[in-house]
């Protein structure tokens, strides 16, 4: 590959998207990611409050 002079020794192959901090349509995968994540780790909390909940009511009872 020959050497581009006027913007250095990248020449024409520097492409700024192909990094990631840059590349939108990766930083909108994270964030879906991230989301998705998020939204599981609420769900979790909530089931277990929940479930922390049922056994609280039923240990007055006793099932025979």
């Amino acid at each position: 590959m020959d050497k581009n002079i006027e913007y250095g020794t990248y020449g024409d192959n520097f492409d700024m998207y192909k990094d990631p901090m840059f590349n939108p349509i990766a930083q909108y995968e994270q964030a879906c990611m991230y989301y998705k994540y998020m939204t599981a780790q609420m769900e979790y909390k909530i089931k277990c409050k929940e479930y922390d909940k049922l056994c609280k009511s039923d240990s007055g009872r006793r099932i025979e």
